[in-house]
């Protein structure tokens, strides 16, 4: 009997032994068929997705944290993982909720709303420190700040002004009281050689010049820059050009002025002393006022840059004078063909007589 009960017991163990490796050798074929027949799971990350702070906007003003974040996409559907990627398309936004807490800096932890049931989303941070501060508005003068570093050569900046003069600025509390001087600055290199207004970004600096957290109301002001140029004042004449019409032997000219003030490098002014003003007299038989531009260079400016000139057309007299002459030649050439005859008659008359008073003396 204990033998016979020892060999059932083995035999038993050792049918629970391949019943289990034959279930195990099914369910795990059938694992791997599953495995095996689940779709691709795509993925993407997307970068500069904006936080959408969540608190009490009229009472507070928050700061201190970076206002972007990443976000890793991983979803089966392309389709939706595509549409989630898209900023124009997404329905997904990150949320940082604010809601209950005060005054001082906290760290909050970010989370996603109105996130799709077909993608997973992994935002990178996952927290941030934000600090909270009592909502302040107050006026600030604008200070423009412009760089003369690349000004031309002699020239110089004769007055800076900025439109508006002052602006609305909110932000905490505590920041207000950091605020030395609120600026509109513009770029170096607009800086050049002749008057300009650019439109430059309002920003609040502290003692240091390190940027504050502020809202500017407008947020950009209009800085006019007038440039003081070197100036030369240069003589002005008239030079005659175009095509002289038939009749005409010259032109009389005259300016309504005589000089113009130049404004310039100086190196370009030391080679000026006179400017000719090119008037144009084609078809021009009659007294004429014409405006003519004063010609220069790149980079001279003349004031005034047009002149008025009176063009007097004079006659050509010549072909009257010679057409006079030659008339009175030939009156006097017919006065000579009429008088010789009777000249000649008279001489033969004397000559006759004296060869008859010679023969009767003889």
């Amino acid at each position: 009997m204990n033998s016979s009960r020892k060999s059932n017991i083995l035999y038993g163990f050792l049918a629970l032994v391949f019943s289990l490796i034959l279930f195990f050798n099914a369910n795990g074929r059938n694992v791997q068929t599953t495995l095996n027949t689940n779709p691709e799971n795509f993925e993407e990350t997307v970068n500069k997705v904006q936080i959408h702070p969540v608190y009490d906007s009229d009472k507070y003003y928050i700061l201190g944290f970076d206002p972007y974040v990443s976000v890793k996409l991983s979803s089966a559907n392309r389709i939706q993982l595509n549409a989630e990627a898209n900023p124009d398309t997404r329905g997904f936004r990150v949320v940082c909720d604010l809601t209950g807490l005060g005054e001082g800096t906290h760290e909050v932890k970010l989370r996603i709303q109105n996130g799709s049931s077909a993608v997973g989303y992994t935002i990178n941070p996952t927290k941030v420190t934000v600090t909270i501060e009592k909502k302040v508005t107050q006026s600030f003068k604008i200070h423009p700040v412009v760089s003369f570093s690349n000004l031309g050569e002699g020239f110089s900046v004769d007055s800076v002004t900025v439109k508006p003069e002052e602006a609305q600025i909110t932000t905490g509390e505590k920041t207000l009281a950091q605020i030395d001087r609120v600026v509109a600055t513009i770029d170096p290199s607009k800086t050049a050689s002749a008057d300009f207004e650019e439109k430059a970004t309002i920003e609040a600096l502290d003692k240091e010049g390190n940027r504050l957290s502020v809202v500017s109301d407008p947020q950009e002001a209009q800085v006019i820059v007038k440039v003081k140029a070197p100036e030369k004042i240069v003589s002005l004449y008239a030079s005659q050009v175009g095509t002289l019409p038939n009749g005409i032997s010259h032109y009389d000219f005259k300016l309504d002025t005589l000089s113009t003030v130049l404004r310039g490098p100086q190196s370009k002014l030391d080679g000026i002393e006179s400017l000719a003003l090119p008037v144009d007299i084609t078809n021009i038989t009659e007294k004429t006022t014409r405006e003519v531009v004063v010609p220069t260079e790149d980079g001279i400016v003349a004031s005034p840059k047009t002149v008025k000139v009176e063009i007097t057309p004079v006659h050509n007299t010549t072909s009257t004078e010679t057409t006079n002459s030659s008339s009175r030649q030939s009156q006097t050439s017919s006065s000579v063909t009429e008088t010789t005859p009777a000249t000649t008659t008279v001489e033969t008359s004397e000559t006759s007589q004296s060869a008859v008073d010679a023969t009767a003396n003889e």
